[in-house]
Order: structure tokens, then C-alpha cells, then sequence
């Protein structure tokens, strides 16, 4: 099993899709309504969890909780992959003199979203999400250049992890 974890409008094939509510500009609803921190699924079930642009929307006291839960969602060995937003990418981007998409959004989420769900909470550095992930029992951790939301290398990052 692979569990794309609020996948927002990204509702993928092959996966078993899942966020707290339904983006209006999804092609299909996800196939599970809930908190990305309680997702009604047995132990041990997924060889690999995606969480895309999600984990920036948690203030880092709720993080270890969500961690635990893909933790136990994936199989020994299995794969977390996730997508977020680069901290100091961004910091280099506005000491730069740029106030956009590269930027600003980085730190706080697109001004677009009038929703709560969408502001961030908490950025990274590649250091800090490495040592985040070890902290809660993650292994094999690797930073690597983004794969989707427009791979903006100048702004996001990439990160896959092993269960340990």
C-alpha cells in the first residue's frame, strides 16, 4: 500500500489518498477523510507514505505526534517521502531582494488560500528536518531536489526516509 497524505488536489492513482477535507479542485475526493495525525488505518500497512507541502503546516509541538503516526502506519523498512519547503532557500531568496513565491511563501504559505489549513507553521533547513527524522526513529534520511509542485530547486526540497 502507498498513503498520499494530504494530498489536497493531488489525488493520485495507485495510492490510498487522505486529507482532512476536500479540495474543490481535486479530480475525486480522497478516499479517507481525516487528520494527518489519525489516520484510520492497521499498523504497519504501507510500504511508502508521501506527505507533499504538509508538514510545514504543523507547529513543530504537534510534529513527533504526526511522525509517530506515519511511523506506524509504514512497514519496517518502508519509505517516507516528503516535499516542504527549504528554509534557508528561502532566507537566501528574500536577502536577495525578492518578495514572492520563492520567498514569502515559504515562510508563511500562499496568500491565495483563505484557509487556516493553509498557513505554515514552522519551516526547515535540511539539517533540521535530518535531525528531526532521526529524533523520531526514521534512518537513510536524504535531501534531494523537489519532484512536483513545480520543482522550484530555489525553493523546496525533497525528503526520503526509511523506517526504522
Amino acid at each position: 500500500m502507498r498513503i498520499n497524505v494530504g494530498c489536497g488536489r493531488m489525488v493520485l492513482d495507485g495510492w490510498t489518498n487522505c486529507d482532512v477535507q476536500v479540495s474543490p479542485k481535486a479530480p475525486r475526493p480522497p478516499e479517507i477523510l481525516c487528520d494527518a495525525a489519525a489516520i484510520p488505518l492497521k499498523s504497519e500497512v504501507a510500504d511508502e507514505l508521501m506527505a507533499l507541502h504538509l508538514i510545514e503546516h504543523f507547529y513543530l509541538w504537534e510534529v513527533p505526534a504526526v511522525l509517530a503516526e506515519w511511523r506506524r502506519l509504514l512497514k519496517p523498512g518502508g519509505r517516507l517521502i516528503l516535499e516542504l519547503p527549504n528554509l534557508e532557500a528561502a532566507c537566501r531568496n528574500l536577502l536577495a531582494g525578492r518578495n514572492d513565491q520563492v520567498s514569502m511563501w515559504p515562510l508563511y504559505g500562499d496568500p491565495g488560500h483563505e484557509d487556516p489549513y493553509m498557513c505554515h507553521r514552522w519551516g526547515y533547513t535540511p539539517k533540521t528536518i535530518k535531525e528531526l527524522l532521526v529524533r523520531n526513529a526514521f534512518s537513510e534520511v536524504r535531501i534531494m531536489p523537489p519532484k512536483t509542485h513545480g520543482r522550484r530547486v530555489n525553493r523546496d526540497m525533497r525528503v526520503e526516509a526509511v523506517r526504522v
